[in-house]
């Protein structure tokens, strides 16, 4: 895969959200294969950062209407589940 903006072919995948256990990412996180995007997840998120001129694209998964998970947007967290109770 190669950068839109660029050209080049350095690219990381982008993890949106909290990430749960950052050492088991640290060695992706250091060769910049994974970039943190942020804990502000959006509708509007993209996959892939350009590791040369910082260039953002795609469509993160999350964004697809199609996908479950546990957080229900209308009602909030559910704070059992956040906390492991």
């Amino acid at each position: 895969m190669k950068c839109p903006n660029c050209n080049k072919g350095w690219i990381a995948e982008i993890l949106w959200g909290y990430p749960e256990d950052v050492e088991s990412i640290k060695e992706e996180l250091e060769k910049k294969e994974i970039v943190l995007g942020g804990c502000l997840v959006t509708e509007n998120d993209p996959t892939w950062e350009c590791n040369d001129c910082n260039h953002r694209w795609g469509y993160a998964d999350h964004n697809d209407e199609n996908k479950t998970d546990s957080f229900d947007y209308d009602k909030g967290f559910n704070i059992e589940e956040v906390y492991d109770q």
